[in-house]
């Protein structure tokens, strides 16, 4: 029974003196990386946070220049119903109570009409269409009335592309003369305009701005032109989350002023049976060999304020590392499994 028990608690040794697993890198070990020159690490303080990257993306000045088109203009392509209806018994259009049909406005914008010949249509409304067919036609008949109504609007169209709830061709008519009326009818989601590019191409030309900028720019809401194409790109980026938090895992950028503490509240916060509130870290990779590596002292309530105005960007890394206490509560643990399993021996050894 000695010899059991002696087995037993060698064995209960062993396991106190192993070396518990660790998610990564502890505050100390951090230190040392950067007394080693494998990494530069910044201390956040007001000095060395980093400057909010400058708004970019613009449209063309012609782009913004240009003035909204003529929303009831007939143009090349555009068809019209028109209707001729003579004063008295008719003698000229019997057919269809005058009904001529669809006509379409030609290359050269024009429409040709029955008895009265053709007609400069392009860059002309209904209304002022019909006064020109009406008054030609009183040489042939009797104080004949004329109805133009458009049927099919071709020459002012725009399309929508990319990641747009209602992709397609769009006319510009009353009501969706701007680029803001359009997106708020094909905008896939307006909770968050920050993270969706807007791309106007036009004559050879294209501008990108967010959709944030042109909702609460009034200059970057710009008139649509015919032949616009508009695309919109969802920006996806994240943040990698990884050591003693809440949750870890992926975090989705929401907009441009997404900061390390969005980042933290996203993960549920730091754990407060692991996290050492020390060694809170954005590792942000330079492209030029050595990270650069932010830590933030969380005990501090002035880098905890710094934290909401520290901007991430896409592919950074927040990692927040083990307190020293844990490494020791682990082996705590190892050590009272192996108590247990050494008190159920001594019960049944005989």
């Amino acid at each position: 029974m000695i010899c059991r028990l002696g087995a037993l608690a060698a064995l209960s040794l062993m396991i106190a003196g192993c070396v518990m697993p660790r998610a990564g890198s502890s505050y100390s070990e951090v230190q040392e990386a950067s007394a080693q020159g494998r990494i530069n690490l910044v201390p956040v303080t007001p000095s060395t946070l980093p400057a909010a990257p400058a708004a970019t993306g613009s449209f063309p000045a012609e782009f913004v220049a240009a003035e909204p088109v003529a929303q009831d203009a007939l143009g090349p392509g555009d068809t019209v119903n028109i209707r001729v209806i003579e004063g008295g018994t008719p003698t000229v259009f019997t057919a269809n109570n005058g009904d001529l049909g669809e006509i379409p406005v030609d290359e050269r914008g024009r429409v040709f009409v029955p008895f009265a010949g053709s007609f400069q249509a392009a860059d002309r409304t209904a209304a002022e269409l019909r006064v020109d067919i009406a008054r030609r036609l009183r040489t042939v008949v009797r104080n004949p009335q004329v109805d133009v109504r458009p049927v099919k609007v071709r020459s002012r169209l725009v399309s929508v592309q990319g990641n747009a709830a209602k992709a397609g061709t769009y006319p510009i008519e009353r009501g969706r003369t701007r680029l803001g009326e359009l997106l708020g009818e094909v905008a896939p989601d307006l909770k968050t305009p920050e993270m969706m590019d807007v791309t106007v191409r036009r004559d050879g030309r294209a501008g990108t701005v967010r959709m944030a900028d042109i909702l609460a720019n009034p200059s970057l809401d710009i008139a649509l032109r015919p032949g616009d194409s508009i695309v919109l790109n969802a920006i996806v980026q994240q943040v990698t989350v990884l050591g003693a938090a809440g949750a870890q895992g992926q975090v989705r950028i929401e907009r441009r002023d997404f900061s390390v503490a969005d980042v933290l509240g996203q993960s549920r916060g730091l754990n407060d049976d692991a996290a050492d509130p020390r060694g809170v870290y954005l590792i942000r990779a330079t492209g030029q060999g050595t990270p650069v590596v932010y830590q933030f002292e969380m005990r501090d309530p002035q880098t905890v304020a710094l934290a909401g105005r520290f901007r991430v960007r896409d592919k950074d890394t927040v990692y927040i590392s083990n307190a020293p206490f844990t490494q020791t509560r682990k082996a705590l643990g190892a050590i009272t499994q192996s108590l247990g399993g050494i008190r159920s021996a001594v019960t049944v050894v005989p």
